[in-house]
């Protein structure tokens, strides 16, 4: 009797296990086919692209990397190219660590409930759902009429355009809409962390007589500072491939001053006909990961000195 209630007992068991393999299997199957399609199929063919060139005669590409090479010793002795490298650092500072030292901060203001904590919340949410290009839309709107008026008032200057203003000008405003956009969804993301620390904790720095800027340095940031590590590794990580929103608004008309590395990637295809741009940026791109990996480590590892 008992033989055949173990027998039983282990027929469910396996059944349950056949169960679960199969059901996770399924789960598996959509990331692995991305990871297969994005991660190897995708950029296997960017590094092979790394070595080759187009030749547009015969309409194939060949196997010859000493056109990159030629083409990228050409560029680095372009003064454009070098304040290409100045602007996409620039972006970075601004969107990364300046915008996150902002972030943070206010997330702990909508994490203490202070006034207005759940309009701002649905204010920097809003952002979100909203097509990137209306957002530019709006944004060339009403800085286009605001600020030339702004001027009129304040300088007697006559403007018809904010994008009328120089390009070191309109670069800055782009920046600044950029950050704004950044903003919103990593102050809900620093929210969603600080949500998670625990009340006991929060309720014994209080009885230790720990006030708000206390509270704050000691226990919040601490409890945080695994997402923030996150944002600035990816944030460096991005460095060359962050263009700034420039083909949003300018699309491929913007001037020498306001390009960012990013944007002359992404445009490049564009302005060299298709596919004779394509090994080229696969080389530039390959550059670039190759100047950026040091310091994402770099970044990884001083997050990681921090944390312990």
């Amino acid at each position: 009797m008992n033989s055949c209630i173990g027998t039983a007992t282990r027929r469910k068991k396996s059944k349950s296990a056949k169960g679960e393999l199969i059901f996770y299997s399924l789960l598996l199957i959509l990331p692995l086919t991305q990871i297969l399609i994005f991660y190897f199929g995708v950029n296997f063919q960017s590094i092979l692209m790394v070595f080759q060139d187009y030749d547009t005669y015969n309409n194939e590409y060949i196997w010859d990397i000493s056109v990159n090479i030629q083409k990228f010793l050409i560029d680095i002795k372009q003064q454009a190219f070098w304040i290409m490298v100045k602007n996409s650092f620039v972006v970075w500072l601004f969107t990364g660590l300046i915008c996150t030292t902002l972030a943070v901060i206010f997330a702990y203001y909508i994490y203490k409930r202070r006034t207005g904590h759940n309009f701002f919340k649905f204010a920097l949410f809003l952002p979100s759902v909203l097509p990137a290009i209306l957002l530019v839309v709006t944004f060339k709107k009403f800085v286009g009429s605001a600020l030339p008026a702004f001027d009129k008032y304040l300088f007697d200057k006559s403007v018809d355009s904010v994008f009328a203003y120089s390009s070191t000008a309109r670069f800055w405003i782009v920046t600044v809409f950029s950050v704004a956009i950044s903003f919103g969804g990593q102050v809900l993301v620093y929210t969603g962390a600080m949500d998670q620390i625990s009340p006991e904790i929060i309720e014994a720095g209080e009885i230790d007589g720990a006030g708000t800027w206390r509270e704050f340095i000691s226990i919040v940031l601490p409890s945080v500072f695994p997402t923030i590590g996150t944002f600035l590794i990816t944030g460096v990580a991005g460095i060359f491939t962050n263009q700034n929103n420039l083909f949003n608004f300018f699309g491929q008309s913007a001037a020498p001053n306001e390009k960012t590395v990013g944007y002359y990637l992404y445009t490049m295809v564009y302005e060299t006909g298709g596919k004779g741009g394509y090994c080229y940026a696969a080389f530039l791109g390959f550059v670039c990961t190759l100047v950026v990996l040091p310091i994402a480590f770099g970044v990884r590892k001083m997050v990681e000195k921090v944390q312990e």
